[in-house]
């Protein structure tokens, strides 16, 4: 035996459905709501405008409300939100209960029109009317092709959305600007002036990364350290899940980048961690083995290493101390194994050789003039160097600071165990000196070609001198500067030959000294 119930008037907009008068002597209702930002679900004609049309709806109909369904940030695209599919269990799991499921309008079940298909089949199997508040949904064939047609423009708008949004994505990354929400460690700069640092939890994003880098604590360790040190979420200011350690882990756009899709460039905003940091921990998280220890380019014994080139292959001559039958050798030498005519001689014989190179290079007003063009970009790449090295130190520094009091204040508050507490500790304070210590090494580099611009303005440059007076950071740099591109040596002449427009001139400048020396001493016949 079944009972027709019949709705009270065309006004509602409710179609008359057969339902089970032996399961539904009672009508009761759902309701679902949505929207699909955060911020929609603050303005007045969202969720609250809509929560309001549903309950209005059962009231004026007379249909008891049982739950209310509330998405707020997910996008009717896929099916796949919590309260919607909560909604549906509730359908199943209580269908001697529901008879009805409420909502404004169509498109907030569903733009896709398979989703709302498979949904309104549900409801149709289960008994359920669905009611929009909108739109009239009959059953019938125009009803039918109506609610199809309603499916099918929402489902176009939202593609034509989704095209307009990926495009200014796209465009927003190649002018390297993040359109999202800011991730953990930014904050979203106000009228859309990008990102900007959030210092509180950018210092424990960096300290998560240096964590993975040392390849000394599991995922698990970290998230657990983080969680210590209070790092949450932005939206929600909740504790870090191991799916959002992940992704944090995995963005690039803590380097620096902003990534849309296949558009990858270099973002505006100020990078949290190196790239070099940052390229280390996701070896590390794909478990690749850890990159080899590279030698310095810099060795105090040898300053020359990587600047003289060998005549037989062009390669950069390597160097290091060769062990004899008593003691050991400093020397330079061709490590290319295909090097037909290796050049080989020791530290003194190349050494010599470029300070003889030094002393032909008269200081010429010319030369003085030329020095600040032929320092240029040796010059502007060092300050830049220097520069980042600094602002890294000095953000280390200041981390280290932040995080000890930090530390201190949880283990006060009695939120830290004394364990954790002498275990972050020892971290910190380990972090605090390394910085220290490395910053003063850095504000104690001078610069070699910085003594010699300052000697241009007295008309005094000494080039040996500044090469015999200077440590090997100012004697490669001096290097460099008047050499760019390095020397020859040759293995016959035991001297640098003259490829280089420099050292060519310097030759020049010395063979017309000589000659005009040879003319002055030549009698007049008389």
């Amino acid at each position: 035996m079944t009972m027709v119930i019949l709705l009270p008037s065309s006004k509602s907009h409710l179609d008359h459905r057969v339902v089970p008068s032996d399961t539904r002597s009672v009508p009761g209702a759902l309701c679902y709501i949505r929207v699909s930002t955060a911020e929609q679900a603050d303005q007045a004609r969202n969720l609250p405008t809509q929560k309001r049309k549903v309950e209005d709806r059962c009231k004026r109909d007379g249909l008891p409300i049982l739950k209310m369904f509330v998405d707020a940030g997910e996008s009717a695209r896929t099916s796949d939100r919590p309260q919607f599919q909560a909604m549906l269990e509730y359908c199943h799991t209580h269908k001697a209960k529901v008879t009805y499921v409420v909502f404004a309008d169509l498109s907030r079940v569903a733009r896709n029109i398979q989703d709302q298909a498979s949904t309104l089949a549900q409801f149709e199997k289960l008994g359920i009317v669905p009611v929009s508040c909108d739109e009239r949904i009959e059953d019938s064939a125009a009803g039918k092709l109506s609610v199809n047609i309603l499916g099918v423009l929402n489902q176009f708008f939202s593609d034509s959305l989704s095209e307009r949004t990926r495009y200014r994505m796209d465009v927003g990354a190649k002018e390297g600007r993040h359109l999202h929400l800011a991730p953990i460690g930014y904050m979203n700069g106000a009228n859309g002036s990008g990102l900007q640092v959030d210092t509180e939890r950018a210092a424990l994003v960096r300290q998560a990364f240096e964590w993975v880098a040392t390849r000394s604590y599991s995922l698990e360790e970290i998230l657990r350290r983080l969680k210590l040190l209070g790092l949450t979420t932005r939206r929600a200011s909740r504790p870090i899940n191991r799916q959002t350690q992940s992704r944090m882990l995995r963005n690039p756009i803590y380097a620096g980048w902003v990534v849309s899709r296949d558009t990858k460039a270099r973002g505006l905003h100020e990078p949290i961690v190196t790239q070099e940091l940052f390229d280390a921990v996701q070896d590390a998280l794909d478990g690749k083995d850890a990159a080899p220890i590279v030698h310095k380019k810099m060795n105090e014994d040898f300053p020359l290493r990587g600047f003289v080139l060998c005549t037989g292959c062009g390669k950069r001559l390597t160097a290091g101390w060769v062990k004899g039958r008593k003691e050991k050798y400093a020397r330079y030498w061709c490590a290319n194994k295909k090097c037909v005519a290796k050049v080989g001689a020791s530290r003194d014989e190349i050494e010599s050789a470029f300070l003889r190179i030094l002393g032909m290079l008269v200081p010429t007003q010319a030369f003085l003039n030329d020095l600040p063009r032929i320092a240029k970009n040796h010059w502007a790449q060092r300050l830049e160097r220097l520069d980042r090295e600094r602002r890294r130190l000095n953000s280390a520094f200041a981390d280290a600071r932040s995080l000890n009091q930090k530390i201190l204040v949880k283990n006060l508050n009695g939120d830290m165990s004394d364990e954790d507490f002498a275990m972050l500790k020892e971290t910190v304070t380990q972090q605090k000196s390394n910085a220290e210590t490395q910053l003063a090494a850095l504000d104690a580099e001078t610069s070699a070609m910085q003594s010699l611009m300052e000697g241009t303005q007295r008309d005094i440059v000494d080039l040996v001198g500044t090469w015999q007076q200077g440590g090997v950071q100012q004697r490669q740099e001096l290097a460099f500067n008047l050499y760019p591109d390095g020397l020859y040596f040759s293995r016959e002449t035991r001297f640098f030959e003259p490829r280089n427009v420099l050292l060519q001139n310097a030759l020049q400048e010395m063979i017309t000294y000589l000659r005009t020396e040879e003319k002055v001493g030549v009698g007049d016949g008389n």
